[in-house]
């Protein structure tokens, strides 16, 4: 998908709960080995150092990936110092995408909106410093993509979101596409849950087809990238091979208004846990 000759692949591989150990340098090699060229990582994740290792251990050239990084809530009054500790670990010598992992809360701050504002001028000198390729937010809704948009001198290339069968967030979906932002999919897959839901199940079936795979095609046929992840490296294929799956529009119409059916039930309004 590309923004104004921006581009990033179809398809991403996340990091989350991969463990901080040796285990994660094999599972993120096998991901690029496998053919996965978007790596997805944050340093909440707490794993940058190894997820770094087992980039350098792939046969792949620097220039030929995609390493996405996210700033944590704690380092908005030190972002540039946040940013160069992730190239830093993930030893690169620049992240083709850096985004705000979650804008400040309503419920929890006042000023938000003032907050936000700072943290993406902050952004915005890294961008213009050529430490980052790209930048971007992540769980942004509409209300808050409007605020940030008023003063915002670069606009966000990308909204990272959850976002799946069951929960599209049509709002935030239809505000990014009208401004020209890329929008990505964490747990595209419902963090697993979606897997063992019988509409899912009842629609892999008809394509024969895994619940998975399914997800991936809804992900891609809605122009929103999945972030996926798995420590196995036969369905690190398999969810590759799903990005050439098409759904007839008549089961992506289905798909597309399915009453919530499981999610992470997170919202970036009213959540208290992350600041």
């Amino acid at each position: 998908m590309n923004k104004d000759n921006f581009n990033m692949p179809l398809i991403g591989f996340g990091t989350w709960k991969l463990p901080n150990s040796e285990e994660t340098i094999e599972i993120v090699k096998n991901a690029i080995d496998s053919g996965y060229r978007l790596i997805d990582t944050a340093k909440a994740y707490g794993n940058e150092t190894y997820i770094g290792r087992g980039i350098k251990a792939s046969s792949i050239k620097r220039e030929e990936l995609f390493i996405t990084g996210k700033l944590w809530n704690s380092d908005r009054d030190n972002v540039e110092e946040a940013c160069l500790s992730t190239i830093s670990k993930l030893d690169c010598d620049y992240l083709d995408l850096y985004l705000m992992h979650w804008p400040a809360s309503k419920a929890v701050h006042e000023d938000w909106i003032l907050i936000n504002k700072r943290v993406w001028e902050q952004l915005e000198k890294l961008y213009d410093k050529g430490l980052v390729k790209a930048i971007g937010v992540c769980n942004f809704n509409k209300l808050q993509l409007e605020e940030l948009l008023k003063t915002a001198r670069i606009k966000p290339f990308v909204n990272q979101i959850e976002f799946h069968p069951g929960f599209r967030q049509e709002e935030t979906l239809d505000f990014c596409f009208k401004n020209n932002i890329l929008v990505e999919a964490w747990s595209p897959l419902g963090s697993g849950k979606l897997l063992k839901k019988k509409p899912l199940q009842d629609m892999a079936l008809k394509y024969n087809k895994t619940p998975a795979d399914i997800c991936i095609a809804f992900s891609i046929q809605n122009n929103v990238i999945p972030i996926v992840k798995t420590r196995n490296k036969d369905r690190m294929i398999s969810n590759l091979k799903a990005v050439e799956f098409k759904l007839s529009s008549e089961d992506l119409n289905n798909l597309n208004n399915l009453p919530y059916i499981g999610g992470s039930g997170l919202d970036s309004f009213t959540i208290t846990i992350f600041d």
